[in-house]
């Protein structure tokens, strides 16, 4: 039978091994990879909610922002019907500034020709003529307010979004010259009411609602026409103004345009950026179908279920000029109010980042063809802080995970997660790994939530994974590296059997053909008297290694079914001393061998509980072991020695002066069918059983064997408890 070497062997559990290992790690390694991804899907979910809510509060800010009337922009607004002429406060000239979208620092209103004003303060040339305390504002709050205002022009001026204060002071001055418009303007208020059907219209309408109004006042009743002049003079003030400034010859300045221009180029820059991730993406799914998600997906919210459009309005403002000699919020005179009428066309809010690093939210505003811009300019610190970061801190994802706000990739204001600095100070090479990357709704779609985690949370599933994987890859390590012990172990049995049958074969062989030889030679009568006693000698001792021989087989296949008995019983030491010279002097005198048996005085009288039969084979091997090992020594003498090595324990001990046994060999020599060097070339005979049934009989009789190697040969020791 074919059997394979211990390198091809080798081999062969390698490659088993790696066989069973690559597939494992490769399951082990999806699975915790999955369970990995969902982990991520579920940060990812959780910061889509958080953008969510983050852009829900904006968008109901902006809502807010967006219902506000064009004349809200003005210190003072028309209250309830025209008729009824009550004029109050805007609610934008509330001070301090109050709005839901929070970091705004004050509004402001840009007219066609670039022009500044803000709803905090009445009109500028008012001022210089009228006392704050009029309109219930004290000097204090007044100076705050003037602060406040000078604010918002300085930082759109830096800005290059409103025309010089030269211009301004000039406007000023034209507003002055229409509140008392000279006679020689007449003519123009009259040419420019008859070319403009849109004035005519307004004018017209201005002028039935006031006769339907001065019908039931008596205060007015013979002033009907100076009033409806008067009206018709303050409709048609806006056109007087552009004849006048047609000396600046200043339009709206470009600032604004230019925002919109970058803002709408970086919107189709954006989208181009989209439409490549999308591409790609669509690409990447294609290749990997099975994939649960992305390791980083981009999002964009939009909580709008109308979409933001224009819209139409049609207003009445109280001229801004009017002195008040009560609290603005009564109602004054009807000859002191003058009321201008006018339809707009309200753009939606945009959302601009300013080259001062403050944010601009504004609109443009269409009013009567002339374009006028309306917003707010807003801190961007308390703006991210506030309407984003304050819900971070509060979520429960700001333990792990870090939040960069950009604006157009340009990052505005960052969070990092708390447990930022354990992380870092136990690995500092650890990267940050793109959760999501979030873009808010309009006017806000250049605003984005960049989220990112250094180390996600092992999960219970994937700490189940790794368990398993350990375990399952000890096991196969163990279970191969057992499986391969036991092979080659086998294996060298199937051989040490192979080369037992051999030896046994030759044992039996030798014998028995040397009796047949000297009993033919016997029966046949020829060979002399003195020879006849020789050959007598040698067929019984033949006959007797035959019987050790076989006695030895059949022990052994007892021994290794189980089912050999031993009657232990005390027997004297000096009984046991005798018996084993009885049983080996013969064997010893063949051998050409010398023996000496030693028994210690004060253990004569002792006794061990052993199996007489058992003890004097297992003697009997080791005396013959050690003339089968030591016939080339030259000292052939063998010592049997009974002492006490320790207290209550007898040792018996057997020693040759051979050549000893090798020490990587000592445990080896108990093993069944073993022995050293190669069956066809070694010299000793044997059968490689007796050793074995030499430890198993030890063990049977409840004793133990050692083996000591000295200078020069080997000594057997047995161990047995003493019996007193």
């Amino acid at each position: 039978m074919h059997r394979l070497s211990l390198q091809k062997t080798r081999w062969l559990f390698f490659a088993f091994f790696l066989a069973l290992v690559i597939p494992a790690s490769i399951l082990s390694f999806k699975a915790h990879e999955q369970l990995r991804w969902q982990t991520l899907h579920q940060f990812q979910q959780d910061v889509q909610t958080l953008a969510q809510q983050i852009d829900t509060l904006l968008a109901k800010a902006i809502d807010k922002e967006e219902a506000r009337a064009d004349t809200d922009y003005t210190f003072f607004v028309l209250a309830g019907s025209p008729e009824a002429r009550f004029v109050q406060r805007s609610e934008l000239s509330k001070y301090p500034v109050e709005s839901e979208l929070e970091g705004v620092i004050g509004y402001f209103q840009i007219d066609e020709n670039g022009l500044f004003s803000s709803p905090i303060l009445p009109s500028a040339y008012v001022q210089s003529e009228v006392q704050p305390i009029l309109y219930g504002i004290s000097q204090e709050e007044n100076q705050l307010r003037k602060e406040l205002e000078q604010s918002v022009r300085s930082i759109l001026s830096q800005n290059k979004l409103v025309v010089s204060q030269h211009n301004k002071n000039e406007t000023s001055e034209l507003g002055e010259s229409l509140a008392s418009p000279p006679k020689e303007n007449a003519d123009i208020i009259e040419q420019d009411l008859a070319e403009s059907s849109l004035l005519k219209k307004a004018s017209s309408d201005i002028d039935d609602d006031l006769d339907d109004s001065f019908a039931d006042s008596a205060e007015i009743s013979g002033d009907n026409f100076n009033t409806k002049q008067e009206q018709k003079i303050t409709i048609t003030g806006s056109r007087l103004a552009k004849t006048k400034d047609n000396k600046l010859k200043r339009k709206v300045d470009t600032g604004f345009r230019q925002l919109v221009d970058a803002e709408n180029k970086r919107k189709a820059k954006q989208k181009q950026i989209e439409r490549s991730l999308a591409e790609k993406k669509q690409l990447e799914k294609e290749k990997q179908e099975k994939e649960l998600v992305n390791r980083q997906q981009s999002y964009s919210v939009d909580n709008r279920s109308v979409p933001r459009k224009k819209r139409l309005e049609k207003n009445y403002s109280p001229q801004q000029s009017l002195v008040a000699e009560q609290e603005p919020s009564q109602r004054l005179e009807q000859d002191q109010i003058q009321i201008d009428l006018f339809e707009s066309e309200v753009e939606p809010f945009k959302f601009s980042l300013l080259e001062s690093g403050h944010f601009v939210v504004y609109r443009q505003v269409l009013r009567n063809n002339k374009r006028v811009i309306q917003g707010a300019v807003l801190l961007t610190t308390k703006f991210v802080n506030a309407n984003i970061m304050e819900l971070f801190e509060n979520s429960g994802l700001a333990e792990l995970v870090s939040l960069n706000v950009l604006y157009d990739n340009r990052t505005i204001g960052s969070s990092v997660y708390k447990t930022a600095t354990k992380l870092s100070s136990s690995n500092k090479e650890q990267r940050e790994e793109d959760i999501a990357t979030i873009s808010l709704s309009e006017p806000f779609g250049l605003v984005s939530l960049d989220f990112n985690v250094v180390q996600l949370p092992t999960s219970p599933g994937a700490a189940f994974i790794k368990l398993v994987t350990g375990s399952l890859l000890l096991v196969l390590v163990l279970g191969t590296y057992f499986l391969y012990r036991l092979t080659i172990k086998q294996s060298n049995l199937v051989q040490q059997q192979q080369d037992f049958v051999s030896s046994v074969s030759h044992e039996l062989r030798t014998p028995l053909t040397s009796i047949r030889m000297y009993g033919e030679i016997l029966k046949q009568g020829w060979v002399s008297d003195a020879k006849r006693e020789e050959y007598y000698d040698y067929i019984y001792t033949e006959s007797e290694r035959l019987s050790r021989l076989i006695a030895n087989v059949l022990q052994i296949s007892k021994v290794s079914h189980n089912a050999l008995q031993l009657d232990l019983k005390p027997v004297d030491i000096s009984e046991l001393a005798s018996l084993i010279k009885s049983k080996v002097d013969s064997q010893i005198a063949q051998s050409e061998f010398t023996l000496d048996i030693s028994v210690e005085e004060k253990i004569k009288q002792m006794a061990i509980s052993v199996d007489s039969d058992a003890f004097v084979q297992v003697i009997i091997n080791l005396v013959d072991n050690a003339i089968k090992y030591s016939a080339k020594a030259d000292k052939k003498h063998i010592d049997i020695g009974f002492y006490q090595s320790q207290k209550n324990q007898i040792s018996v001990s057997v020693r040759d002066f051979g050549p000893g046994i090798a020490k990587d060999q000592i445990k080896q020599v108990f093993e069944l069918f073993y022995r050293s060097g190669d069956e066809m070339t070694r010299e000793v005979t044997g059968t490689g059983i007796g050793l074995a049934l030499v430890k198993e009989l030890v063990e049977l009789m409840r004793a133990k064997i050692a083996v000591i190697n000295h200078n020069i040969g080997v000594e057997f020791t047995l161990k047995f408890p003493s019996i007193r």
